[in-house]
């Protein structure tokens, strides 16, 4: 079973691996996975420049 969040309201899921995987795969920036089979886990987001005329996307090159 895995934990995850939803971000932008802060709610806990506790998820069958399958479905849990499913959410990540499909919305990688509005879910965060906790816990896996009850041990923590440190899930790692991607950082999406959405605006492309600030300063920080002229700026930083990925």
């Amino acid at each position: 079973m895995y934990k995850i969040t939803y971000l932008k309201t802060g709610h806990v899921f506790l998820l069958p691996e399958q479905t849990a995987k499913e959410l990540k795969k499909n919305f990688p920036n509005d879910y965060k996975i906790l816990e896996i089979n009850g041990k923590k886990y440190k899930d790692t987001r991607k950082m999406k420049i959405e605006d492309t005329n600030s300063i920080r996307a002229k700026v930083v090159e990925e």
